[in-house]
This record gives C-alpha cells, structure tokens and sequence, in this order.
C-alpha cells in the first residue's frame, strides 16, 4: 500500500482536527494516568485499569522511578481510521510521545488485545523517567520482555514467548547481532518495516537472555548501565559478560533453541482499581491541546502552529500552546520567539520541570545569560540530585561572571560518572579560579587530566595551571601607601599582570572556517581548523542552536558551504564514535 505524501498527512491531520468537535471524546482519571478517549466507556476503563496494574508493577520493582513519575495522558481511538493521522510510522499501532507538559501514550483503539501493547509503550516512559539512554535494541527488547507481564496467583510472570516473535526467529534470516547493536534511531533497522522485525525479534531475544537468564541476570543490570553511559553495546556485552560478541550470538542461538527460554515469577502483588471510575465529558480545550501535541510531527508543524495560535486566542492565561510553540520555535531555530513564549508561559505560572529545563538552555544561546538563572534555579529546587541542571546552572554563572554562585551550585555534588566528569572538573576549575582559590583550581584541573582522555580537556587544564604557575613566578610588587593608592586607583593589585585569566567555556569550542554539512545518514559538520579538518556529529538537528552574525537564527542547507569563520560548542564524543571530534550543540557564525 503506497504511503500518503506529506501533503496526505497534512490534509488528514486538518481533517482530523476539524471532525474533533463532532466526535464524543471523555476523560477518565485514575490516580496515576488520565485518559482522552472516543472508545467505549467500558472498554476505556478496563483499559485503564489494567495500566494502573502495570504501573504497580513497575513502582514496586522501581520505587526510585515512581517518586519521579509524573501523571500519564492516555489518548485513545476508537477505530484505525481515527488513528491513522497521528500515526508515527506504516506499522505502529500505539506509541509513546513526550512533550515539554506531558507523558502520551497513543494508542489505536482499546481492550484487552491492546493489553501487551499498553505494556511496550509504558516500559519505553519508564526507560525515559530512569533517565537511561538506550540504543533501539536494548529499549525495544526491554519494552518487549515487560509486554509479556501477567498476573500468575500472587506472583507476576515476565517472559513469556512472545509467539510471533519467537517462530521469525527460527524461520527467517538471521540479521548479524553486531549490525544490530550498532544501529541507531535513524536505522533502517529500526524505521523500515521490512527491516525493523529482526531488531524488535532479535533484541527481545537477546534482552530476555540477559534479564531472566540465570546465567547472567546478576550481570545485566551492570551491562546496562554501561550502556546508557555512553559504552558501546558491543563492548559492554563484551566486557560484561567477558565474552566475545561471536559467542555470545552463538549462545543466544542455542538459548532460542534450547529449553531454558521462559519467564520468572516476581513476587509483586498488584493493586487493583476499583469500579467507580467516573467518566465525563472531555473539556474542548484539552483535547485540541492534547491532539494538537501528539499529532506534531513531520509534515504537520504548520497545522500545529494554527492550532496551537488559535488556543492561545481563545484562552490567553494557560500557558500550554505557549510552552508548545516554544518548542516548534526553539525546533525551527527561531530563538528569540522561543525565548519569549517560554517567557510568557512562565510568566503565567508554569514551572514543568521539562519547561524549566528547555526555557534554561534556549535563554543561555542568549548573549545575555542572565535570563536562563532564575528558570535553572527553580528548576534545581525541585530536582536538587539532577547533576546536568547543576552544571548547566554553573556554567550560565561563569559567563555572567558569578564565580562564587556557580561554587555554591556545584558543591552538593559528592559523586560523579565517569561520563560527566570531565565537564565537571573544568567547570570546578574555572569556578575555583575566578573566585581566587588558585589551589583548589590546579587541583581540579590535575583531576581533569587524570579522568578525561579528550585533547580539549587536557588543554584547558593546562591552560589552568599555567595560568596559575605564571602568576606565581611573577615576583611581588611592594605594597603602596595608602594615601598613594586612593591617588592611583587605575594601578594593579599586586595579583593583576598582563596575561588575561583564561574565559571560562560553558563547553569546549572549536573555530574554523565551515566546510561542509554532511546530511546523509548521520548528520554531521566539516570544519578546516588551523589543527586540521574537524568532524562534529549532530545527533539530534532541533537541538542545535545555530546563531548567525548578528545573533539571529540561521538555516543551515547540505552541501558544501560558503568559507565562513564559525565557533562550535560541542561535547565529548564519547568511545563509541570513532573519527568523530564531537556532538556538536550550537554553531555560532563569527562577525
């Protein structure tokens, strides 16, 4: 069946919205989830029910994740043709979307048979809310694994073979685990239909191995971690299991075939939800904001603009469709408007923890950066252990020049990744230098050496203590009388010379002249540098801040480029990419 064109989606997008106000939409709630349906009451409750069910489950096998689980929107359809403008891909039946104001679960109809589906798209909100960063086969494979929970007595049994799944394994052509690992979210293995069967089939299948197996279940958790901290899964597979990866494909082979592939009871008891869920009539309002929010997608942005505009016409105080446009704006690098809503929204009270964070980073690309403290702050009262908040928060201070406030922001800190090290040690050096504890930045600088392997790092810790040991050499000067020195008020202290103290990056940058805009498969910039040729990797295109010569958002088109000087801040690429100097966040084009 051919796909529908951009312009397809678009029309049954507007069309969709217009044939809202004709359809029966109702709102259930339960303590954890709210539900926008056109289902039947009956089914819709069921439904919900059984979500609660599974968020039991997960809050006592996770009660760290339930202290930081917000209430979930349930958008649910009562038929396909209902569905189908907001479907993502040809072949999803319910998916998870997030926004800056919510959690969605978007689903194609209701009842029991959406039951494993339910589960899938869930785990994937649990993934996000652990703060774990999963490449497709392990957040597949883990959405897989839990879509098989069932109550068994007073147990939950987890792992059940998924039939479907289990017979492609045996019958179609095995895909090498190594292609797998490695693909990402712009994998066709994870986006073509023809191809994304063998990533679900065989990352379940490898995810099941290692979670129920009792061979390596005490070994997963650590494996995991190594992979949500940047480690290459085949590495971490590799180091974790202390096997080759060929043999653990080879293992995986036999486990399918073999008679130890079945599930694990969990001694969790489920809650159950009552029957006296009310249903009401759905507020107009919400729905067109929840519609309006899950159907922005490819195709679809200028039909969420109207709409989004025309909910902020009818109810100018809530600040939804404002934090809304905020992010199609920040998306479509229109900075200085995205600013502004984020302004507005919180001007009208919104403190999302999503909103907070997002209006913090697009008010820092400002030149001003004082605008980003105040939402950074409320931001880190309501989540004090968010390490990313502290560092982002102290590295705004250092540009504003409040040396001793981005102190006080990195303090609490007692323990660190080795991920986010290095940026917290360069961020403590320049801090302890520019509030005068000369000492404690050499020291934190030494520490930058020892942690990170990166070039930049290195050098900005030497520049550091360089910095330092200069001053150190540089003989006293004699102390001025009194009455001389409030007649010379331009002379240096004794502590002031010609060498300037070292700016304090928020991120390490490069400059150099842009080369080239690489966008076939993963996006990536070209600069000639006075090192050489520079490659930045762009992983996500609607996070990077692009500014132009006089601070204006700029397009950026593939190809090669016109010569022009420009300044990238990027952060450490990690292991994982090889050949990459790189994750490049904002491209700042020089006057």
């Amino acid at each position: 069946m051919p796909q529908p064109t951009k312009f397809g989606v678009s029309v049954l997008f507007v069309l969709s919205m217009t044939a809202m106000a004709e359809t029966r939409w109702i709102r259930i709630e339960t303590p954890n989830f709210e539900m926008y349906t056109t289902a039947g009451e009956r089914s819709a409750k069921d439904t919900l029910r059984y979500f609660e069910q599974v968020h039991s489950f997960f809050s006592q096998a996770i009660p760290s994740w339930n202290d930081r689980a917000p209430r979930v929107r349930i958008v649910a359809f009562n038929s396909e043709k209902e569905y189908e403008p907001y479907r993502p891909t040809d072949f999803a039946i319910a998916f998870y979307h997030q926004t800056v104001s919510h959690d969605y679960i978007v689903m194609s109809h209701t009842g029991a048979e959406t039951f494993p589906t339910a589960i899938h798209e869930y785990v994937h909100l649990v993934v996000r809310h652990s703060n774990l960063k999963l490449p497709p086969w392990l957040d597949e494979g883990l959405a897989e694994l839990y879509s098989t929970l069932q109550p068994r007595g007073k147990d939950i049994l987890v792992g059940s073979i998924i039939p479907g799944r289990y017979r492609a394994l045996l019958l179609d052509k095995w895909v090498p685990l190594a292609t797998l690992l490695a693909a990402d979210h712009n994998s066709p293995y994870y986006n073509e239909k023809n191809k994304a069967g063998s990533l679900y089939n065989e990352g379940w299948a490898l995810t099941h191995m290692l979670v129920l197996s009792p061979q390596y279940r005490l070994k997963s958790p650590q494996v995991f971690r190594a992979i949500s901290d940047g480690k290459p899964s085949a590495t971490a597979l590799e180091e974790g299991l202390g096997k080759r990866l060929w043999e653990i494909e080879k293992e995986l082979m036999s486990y399918l075939r073999g008679g130890s592939f079945q599930g694990v009871l969990f001694p969790v008891k489920l809650e159950k939800v009552g029957n006296d869920l009310n249903a009401e009539a759905a507020d107009e309002f919400e729905v067109k904001l929840a519609l309006a929010e899950v159907g922005n997608g490819p195709g679809r942005r200028a039909e969420t603009y109207k709409v989004l505009g025309e909910l902020i016409a009818e109810k100018p105080d809530r600040p939804e469709a404002y934090i809304e446009l905020a992010e199609l704006d920040w998306q479509e690098r229109r900075l200085k408007e995205a600013r502004e809503r984020f302004a507005k929204a919180y001007e009208l009270g919104s403190r999302d923890p999503r909103m907070l964070w997002d209006y913090g980073r697009v008010a820092a690309s400002a030149a001003d950066p004082d605008q980003s403290i105040e939402p950074l702050r409320e931001l880190l009262k309501l989540q004090p252990d968010r390490l990313e908040v502290r560092m982002e928060l102290a590295s705004v201070q250092l540009r504003a020049n409040a040396a001793k406030d981005a102190l006080e922001t990195l303090a609490p800190v007692k323990k660190i990744s080795a991920v986010d090290a290095p940026r917290f040690l360069t961020l403590l050096a320049y801090a302890d230098l520019n509030s005068g504890d000369r000492e404690r930045a050499v020291a934190a600088a030494n520490q930058l050496k020892t942690v990170s392997s990166k070039p930049e790092d290195r050098a900005h810790a030497d520049q550091i203590i360089q910095f330092v040991e200069n001053l150190q050499k540089r003989p006293a000067q004699p102390r001025l009388p009194q009455d001389a020195a409030e007649r010379s008020p331009n002379l240096p202290s004794p502590d002031q010379g010609t060498d300037l103290m070292p700016a304090a990056p928020s991120r390490p940058a490069l400059t150099g002249t842009f080369a080239e805009l690489r966008c076939a498969n993963r996006a990536q910039i070209v600069l000639q540098t006075p090192q050489g040729k520079k490659v930045l990797a762009i992983d996500d295109p609607t996070q990077l801040l692009v500014n132009g010569k006089n601070g204006d958002t700029m397009d950026l088109s593939c190809g090669v480029q016109k010569p022009v000087q420009v300044r990238v801040e990027y952060d450490p690429a990690g292991a994982d990419r090889p050949g990459v100097d790189g994750i490049a966040r904002a491209i700042h084009f020089e006057p």
